[in-house]
């Protein structure tokens, strides 16, 4: 599995999510494959043996980005009061590595958050 920031570029509409991949990005994957392939030649893995997956994206953020003063109540003014997010969507850009531990304590802090406001 490779994981890269792309380039932040897309549109957001009431029915649709557009992201398409940049010039910029499709080199940056080309050069990791061939990076990714020397590595499991290295290996002992033969080329023929190795297959490209699908391209996706497992954990896009900036989708939803708080600003400075959003931050503090970790609450968007676009949703309802009564509605948060806890999941990378929150971060201002697509980090590019694996998110996990930091949507844990984004999500524990927010559950306390909802917790308070009961």
């Amino acid at each position: 599995m490779i994981k890269l920031a792309e380039t932040n570029i897309g549109n957001v509409t009431k029915k649709k999510i557009e992201k398409k991949l940049t010039h910029q990005d499709e080199e940056k994957l080309k050069e990791a494959v061939q990076d990714c392939l020397k590595i499991l030649i290295q290996f002992g893995i033969r080329e023929d043996q190795t297959v490209l997956g699908t391209i996706n994206a497992g954990h896009p953020g900036g989708m939803l980005p708080l600003t400075m003063n959003e931050a503090q109540t970790l609450h968007s003014h676009l949703l309802p009061t009564n509605l948060y997010v806890a999941d990378a969507t929150l971060f201002p850009f697509s980090l590019g590595n694996p998110p996990i531990l930091t949507i844990m304590a984004l999500a524990k802090r927010i559950s306390k958050i909802c917790l308070q406001s009961n």
